[in-house]
C-alpha cells in the first residue's frame, strides 16, 4: 500500500551541520550530558552531514542518542523503525519526561491513542515518531507521513533486517522501498551485533547509499563470561538457586526459550527459592507487560524471567548479571542479551546454564521457521476456506491452529506466503491482519523455499558455533570476539576490569599458581585417588572417546576395538569395578562440571578447566564410593539378564507396576520410561544412593532426574 503516498520528491537543500558548539549545547539541554561517550561523536558526525551511516556498537555504548540528538538538530520529523513495544516505550518514556517532542504508534495503543499520534504525526508536531516496521503498510499511517517532512530515517536493531540476523524480520525488507516513498531521506542503521556477513546484508537491504560504517568493536571488559554445566534439570535448578544466593540483592534478568518455561520458572524462583521475580512475554496483556517493564526500570524489581521479547534498549544501568537458562539461537542473540548486564561498567556476568539436550529445543524452533511446501500449501487451503471475497481477516494463530500447525511455523508460513505473492498483507486491524487472497504460485514458491533451506543451513551453522562456545576449553571472550570479526580476539592481552575474563581463563590463572610441592596421591582418600585417576586418563587419551568406551578401557575390556587403548597406563586400574560401575563414576564427574560431553551423533568426553585444576593441584575430588566395591570387594553388577532369587523377582514385580502406573500418568508406553533389562538390574543391585543409582545401565542423569527419588524410596522398601 505505499502507492498511497505521494511520488518521491526531490530532498531540499541541506542546511550546513551544526558545529561543535551547538552539538555540545544541545547535548547538554536536552539530556543532561556534558559530552559525547568514545563513538557517538564520529558516529553522529556523518548523520549531521546526511550520510547514510551503519553504526555497529556494543550494547551499552549508546547508539540510540546517535539519532536523537540528530533529530533534535536536523530539519523534518526523524521516523525511527523499533522492532518491539518494549524497546519504543523505553526511549518514549525517556524521551517525553524530557519535554521532548516525540510520539510513538503500536499496537498496544487504543483507537483515540492512535489516532492522537497520527494527527500529531500529520502537523509536523513530533521530531521523533517511533514505529515498528509493521506499520509502514498502515494506511492511516502512511498518509499522515505523506503530510510530514521526514528528514532522516533510522532502523534500530538493524541487525532485523538480514535473514542471517538473529531476529530477522521479514517486515524489515518493506523499509526500502518505503524510504523512497519518503523522499529518500538520509537513513542511519544502527545494531550492537552484526557479523561481517550480517553487515553486508544490511547495507544491501537499506540500499544505503555510500554509508560511512563505524564499527568500534564489541568488546565488554567489565562482563565475566561463564557457563555451568547442568547436564539435569535438577542440577540445573541447584545451580541456579546457588547463583541467586550468591547475587541476592542484585539486579538482573533471567532468559529463557518459551513463554511456557517463563512462567514455570517464575514460580519456581518464588516459591522454592524465596526470590521476588516478575514474568515477561509477548503472551501477557499489554498492561502487564507495561507494569512489568515500569518496575524493573524504577528499580522497584530486582529479578524478571524473560523471553526474548524483553530487554531490547532497555537501558537499566545497574544489572550484575544476565543468565540464559536453555542456549539461545546463536552467539549474536546471546551476546546481545548478555550486554544488557554492566552498563554502568561495574563488574557484572554473564552465565550460561548449559545442559547439551538443550540444543534439541533449538533444533526445533528452526525446523519450526524452515517450513517445506505441504505446510505452506495447507496454510494457503486455510486461508482461502477463511476468505470471503478474496480478502482475509484473520489472527496469525488462529490460521495456523485451523492449518493443523504450531504458531511459531504457522506464522512464518504466513510471512513466506506474502513472500510468494499468494497472500498480500493490506492492513493490521489490532490482533487482525488483513490479506488478499491471491493463489499458488509455483515459481515463487520455489524461489521462496530455497532461500528459506539456506537460511535452515545458516542457523544449523549458528547453532553449531553457540555450541562450541558453551563446551569450549578456551577463552570465551575471544571466541566471541572472533566470531564478530574483532580483531582484538588475537590481541596478546585483552582489555579488562578487574572482575576477569571468563570462566576457563580465571582456572587457567590458578593453574599457573600450582604449588610446586604437591600432595601425593597416595596420602588422599580413595575416591579422590580414585577421581582423579578417571580425569587424569581423560587427559592422556591419544584418541578422544566417549564415557562407555572409557569405562571399557579402566576395567581393562578386551572388547574389539580397545587394542588401542591397552597403551594407556590407567588400562585395567580399575579391574575390580564393573563397566557400569566405572560409567557411574564417570556420570558423577560429568555432573560435577569436571567433565563435559562434546560432539553430536558420537560424543566424547573432554576435561574441563575446572578437571585440569584438580589435576594440577591434586585436589580432593568428592566421589560417592557408596556401595561401590573395593579392591578387596570384586562383587560386580550386571545390566544384563540377571538371575534373580525369589525376593530379587518380587521386586521385579513391584517395580514393573511402579513402570505400569508412572507410564499411565504420564500418558507414555512403559518402555519409554524403563525397558524390562534395566528393572531386573535394578532389582539385582539395589543401589541405595542417586551415584550407585547411575552405575545402572540404562539410567542416565535425565532418568535418575525424572524417576530416581521414586525408584530409591520403592528400593529401600525392599
Amino acid at each position: 500500500m505505499l502507492d498511497l503516498l505521494a511520488p518521491p520528491v526531490s530532498a531540499p537543500v541541506a542546511a550546513p551541520p551544526p558545529d561543535a558548539e551547538a552539538i555540545a549545547a544541545a547535548l547538554q539541554e536536552h539530556f543532561g550530558f556534558d559530552a559525547l561517550r568514545v563513538g557517538q561523536a564520529d558516529a553522529l558526525a556523518p548523520v549531521l552531514d546526511g550520510r547514510d551511516t551503519l553504526v555497529v556498537m556494543p550494547t551499552g555504548a549508546g547508539k540510540s542518542l546517535i539519532y536523537q540528538l540528530g533529530a533534535l538538530l536536523r530539519e523534518g520529523v526523524t521516523v525511527v523503525i523499533s522492532p518491539l513495544i518494549a524497546l519504543m516505550k523505553d526511549q518514549v518514556d525517556g524521551l517525553a519526561a524530557r519535554g521532548l517532542p516525540v510520539v510513538a504508534i503500536n499496537s498496544s495503543q487504543g483507537g483515540v491513542e492512535q489516532r492522537a499520534a497520527l494527527d500529531t504525526v500529520a502537523r509536523g508536531a513530533a521530531k521523533l515518531v517511533y514505529v515498528a516496521p509493521e506499520r509502514l503498510r498502515s494506511r492511516a499511517f502512511l498518509r499522515a507521513l505523506a503530510q510530514a517532512d521526514v528528514g532522516l530515517l533510522a532502523v534500530d536493531e538493524a541487525h532485523c533486517v538480514s535473514q542471517w540476523g538473529h531476529d530477522f524480520r521479514p517486515d524489515y525488507l518493506a523499509i526500502a522501498e518505503a524510504r523512497r516513498r519518503m523522499g529518500d531521506p538520509p537513513c542511519v542503521a544502527l545494531t550492537a551485533t552484526a557479523t561481517p556477513r550480517v553487515q553486508a546484508d544490511i547495507v544491501t537491504a537499506l540500499d544505503l547509499h555510500d554509508p560511512v560504517r563505524l564499527v568500534t568493536g564489541f568488546n565488554r571488559p567489565n562482563l565475566l563470561f561463564t557457563v555451568r554445566s547442568t547436564p539435569t534439570a535438577k542440577e540445573k535448578r541447584k545451580a541456579l538457586r546457588t547463583f541467586l544466593n550468591e547475587h541476592e540483592g542484585d539486579a538482573g534478568l533471567i532468559y529463557v526459550s518459551t513463554r511456557r518455561v517463563a512462567e514455570d520458572l517464575t514460580r519456581t524462583i518464588r516459591d522454592e527459592m524465596g526470590r521476588a521475580v516478575r514474568t515477561y512475554h509477548a503472551g501477557l496483556p499489554d498492561a502487564e507487560r507495561s507494569e512489568v517493564q515500569d518496575l524493573f526500570m524504577r528499580g522497584d524489581l530486582g529479578l524478571v524471567v524473560a523471553t526474548n521479547a524483553f530487554g531490547m534498549g532497555v537501558d537499566r544501568a545497574d544489572v550484575r548479571f544476565v543468565a540464559h537458562w536453555a542456549v539461545p539461537a546463536n552467539l549474536e542473540a546471546y551476546y546481545q542479551e548478555a550486554g544488557r548486564a554492566g552498563r554502568d561498567g561495574l563488574p557484572a556476568k554473564a552465565v550460561l546454564f548449559y545442559a547439551p539436550q538443550d540444543r534439541s529445543l533449538r533444533e526445533w524452533f528452526i525446523q519450526q521457521n524452515a517450513p517445506d511446501t505441504g505446510s505452506l500449501r495447507a496454510l494457503l487451503r486455510a486461508a482461502e476456506r477463511e476468505a470471503e471475497d478474496g480478502v482475509l481477516r484473520a489472527e496469525p494463530d488462529t490460521l495456523a491452529e485451523a492449518a493443523g500447525q504450531h504458531p511459531i511455523g504457522g506464522r512464518v508460513g504466513l510471512s513466506l506466503l506474502e513472500r510468494t505473492g499468494a497472500l498480500e498483507r493490506l492492513d493490521d486491524e489490532g490482533p487482525l491482519r488483513v490479506w488478499r487472497v491471491h493463489g499458488w504460485d509455483d515459481k515463487a514458491a520455489k524461489r521462496v523455499l530455497e532461500s528459506v533451506e539456506r537460511r535452515r543451513t545458516g542457523k544449523t551453522t549458528d547453532l553449531a558455533t553457540l555450541i562450541r562456545y558453551a563446551e569450549t576449553g578456551d577463552c570465551r571472550r575471544r571466541l566471541l570476539l572472533a566470531h564478530f570479526g574483532d580483531p582484538m580476539a588475537e590481541a596478546d592481552e585483552l582489555p579488562l576490569t578487574a572482575e576477569g575474563c571468563c570462566d576457563n581463563c580465571l582456572v587457567r590463572a590458578r593453574l599457573k599458581d600450582a604449588p610446586d610441592e604437591l600432595p601425593s596421591w597416595d596420602v588422599l582418600p580413595m575416591p579422590s585417588r580414585i577421581a582423579l585417576g578417571l580425569l587424569d586418563a581423560v587427559k592422556r587419551l591419544r584418541w578422544k572417546a566417549g564415557r562407555r568406551t572409557l569405562a571399557k578401557m579402566m576395567t581393562g575390556s578386551k572388547a574389539e576395538g580397545m587394542a588401542r587403548y591397552e597403551g594407556s597406563p590407567y588400562f585395567g586400574r580399575l579391574s575390580f569395578l564393573s563397566q557400569d560401575e566405572v560409567d557411574g563414576l564417570y556420570k558423577q564427574l560429568l555432573l560435577k562440571d569436571y567433565l563435559r560431553v562434546t560432539g553430536g551423533e558420537y560424543p566424547v568426553v573432554e576435561l574441563t578447566a575446572l578437571g585440569e585444576q584438580a589435576i594440577a593441584h591434586r585436589e580432593a575430588v568428592p566421589l560417592d564410593m557408596q556401595g561401590t566395591p573395593t579392591e578387596a570387594s570384586t562383587r560386580r553388577v550386571s545390566s544384563e539378564e540377571t538371575d534373580l532369587d525369589a525376593d530379587g523377582e518380587a521386586l521385579f514385580s513391584r517395580l514393573r507396576a511402579w513402570r505400569t502406573e508412572t507410564a499411565r500418568a504420564a500418558e507414555v508406553p512403559p518402555y519409554l520410561v524403563f525397558n524390562d533389562r534395566t528393572l531386573r538390574a535394578l532389582a539385582a543391585a539395589r543401589p541405595r544412593s542417586e551415584a550407585n543409582l547411575l552405575a545402572v545401565k540404562g539410567i542416565g542423569p535425565a532418568k535418575a532426574d525424572a524417576y530416581g527419588a521414586a525408584l530409591l524410596s520403592l528400593l529401600a522398601e525392599g
